[in-house]
């Protein structure tokens, strides 16, 4: 794959994987059904996994927390997976505590539609956050 198409289509994945983290999106089951591919896992920072239906009827219903990611990086697995990692942090309301953590996401080309079909979040060390869109 030539470098130009790469970079769009990590472009490309780097704004899906934002606006799995934009609240019109995070409260839509629609937006997240046409985002998360039918094979989806997440295992969230606490090591509970949960698939696809798990997160349709859970994140509408979440008060969405305050999103900070930034750094990300990508790479071509094949032609049809792409793994993106970045840095997060995120907290539940204005007055909270960050949350900090490296995140990991596996989009796979199925049917001419990238969706994300696995994510993970690990906590790591405090870092500083940039206001850059990076």
């Amino acid at each position: 794959m030539g470098s130009k198409i790469k970079a769009s289509l990590f472009n490309h994945l780097i704004d899906a994987e934002r606006q799995l983290l934009d609240p019109e999106v995070r409260q839509s089951e629609q937006a997240l059904d046409a985002l998360l591919d039918d094979d989806f896992i997440e295992i969230a920072a606490n090591g509970t996994v949960f698939n696809k239906y798990q997160v349709l009827t859970r994140l509408p219903t979440e008060v969405v927390p305050q999103f900070y990611n930034q750094h990300f990086k990508g790479r071509m697995l094949s032609d049809e997976i792409v793994q993106l990692s970045y840095q997060a942090a995120y907290r539940r309301s204005a007055r909270a505590e960050f949350n900090y953590s490296l995140r990991m996401s596996l989009w796979r080309l199925t049917d001419g539609h990238w969706k994300m079909v696995f994510h993970q979040g690990t906590p790591c060390a405090v870092f500083s956050i940039s206001m850059d869109d990076d």
